[in-house]
């Protein structure tokens, strides 16, 4: 009987539900119930309200009678599971306390907020570190970057989960992107030449992808820090955009974090 206690403790106290909050919150903005959760990235509040969890990039649940991608219902469901544990209750983080703010919705009208739980657990941080999604930085000033890229490295380096694919582990190679590749992903490719323009500097991959790296967001002595040359191989992750017909490249990838370039020394 004592050592049966004994094994619940340690399973409790090992359990991701006991983890620390990876981020914890400076405010709450906003503290709602959960109605229904979409994916491992989308959920709907009890007001109907949709919420992107924001730095975070969820593998895609089949539509229209495409098939699911692999592990994108396993997400949804440990959400689910981690919600329910919680009570369905939230505590939001807004990029803006104003939650009318233009910036707090995504292109779709998705609430974007940083999510916890109840006792400050961090469900970005949980999802990430189990492996059910993909850190994306999309600003150069986002402040949970750092963080969330950390609390993403554990699965990432034992390939837990998504890590476990190739698409994910290694990255999809920069000349053999598939046609059904959407939203973000990791790709990895040699540097066939660095650039610049007006409004940004321009890494070419082979595979005619480019890399957009906008003046805004980079410095020339934020870009030398990285080192880079042509003929190395680099990983590389955000959203991908399609250009058909584009003058230099098939497939653009806009940098905006320097988080989201990695030497690939695989």
């Amino acid at each position: 009987m004592v050592l049966r206690l004994i094994c619940c403790l340690l399973l409790l106290w090992c359990s991701p539900l006991l983890v620390a909050a990876s981020c914890p919150a400076p405010r709450i903005d906003l503290i709602s119930q959960v109605r229904s959760v979409y994916d491992a990235d989308t959920l709907t509040l009890s007001d109907g309200t949709r919420v992107r969890l924001a730095g975070i990039d969820a593998p895609e649940l089949g539509r229209d009678g495409a098939a699911d991608e692999p592990f994108a219902r396993e997400g949804r469901d440990r959400l689910r599971q981690i919600l329910r544990h919680s009570g369905q209750q939230v505590h939001l983080m807004l990029p803006h306390v104003d939650h009318a703010h233009p910036d707090n919705r995504d292109r779709y009208g998705r609430l974007r907020a940083q999510v916890f739980l109840a006792d400050g657990r961090h469900v970005q941080g949980l999802l990430l570190e189990e492996g059910w999604v993909m850190h994306v930085a999309l600003q150069a000033d986002d402040p949970w970057a750092a963080c969330l890229h950390q609390a993403e490295r554990p699965a990432l380096q034992a390939g837990r989960g998504i890590w476990s694919l190739t698409e994910y582990g290694h990255g999809i190679p920069a000349q053999q992107i598939p046609d059904s590749a959407q939203g973000a992903i990791r790709l990895v490719g040699q540097i066939q030449r660095i650039g610049q323009s007006r409004d940004a500097y321009w890494i070419n991959l082979e595979g005619r992808v480019a890399l957009q790296l906008p003046r805004r967001d980079w410095s020339d002595a934020a870009l030398a820090a990285l080192n880079l040359r042509e003929g190395q191989s680099i990983s590389a992750r955000g959203w991908l955009i399609r250009t058909p017909g584009g003058r230099h490249q098939d497939a653009l990838i806009r940098i905006s974090h320097p988080l989201a370039l990695e030497r690939a020394d695989f």
